[in-house]
């Protein structure tokens, strides 16, 4: 076992299983009308965010992973899906701000795409 995954294990252990109360999901930038009144009607429920890291969206809609047992362990740790094994520190929730930017309401989104707007006329 190496020093890298000895010290992931370690801090894993001490989490409180904060990747497995969320669940991130891979979006498009919205570009048009439609595609933004989707996203402000799916940030209507106080379950969902969205959040850029890298130029990359993301959509995080909170629940609680159904393999998480009540101790905060997994329970299927030994054949957990490769998103899983993936999710590593330092790039998670235990390791503090995982986003560029975090958009949790309608007027959130308005607000960042006008923002942006007026920065790419100049």
């Amino acid at each position: 076992m190496t020093t890298a995954t000895t010290t992931t294990r370690r801090e894993c252990g001490q989490c409180p299983a904060l990747c497995c109360k969320n669940l991130s999901i891979r979006i498009l930038r919205p570009r048009t009308r439609a595609e933004i009144e989707d996203l402000k009607w799916q940030l209507q429920f106080d379950t969902v965010s969205i959040y850029i890291r890298k130029n990359r969206w993301y959509q995080l809609v909170e629940g609680r992973c159904i393999y998480l047992g009540e101790d905060d362990r997994c329970k299927v740790y030994p054949v957990r899906p490769d998103m899983c094994r993936r999710h590593n520190p330092p790039d998670c929730e235990f390791f503090g701000k995982f986003y560029d930017v975090l958009i949790e309401t309608p007027d959130r989104l308005e607000d960042y795409l006008a923002d942006r707007r007026k920065k790419a006329r100049r």
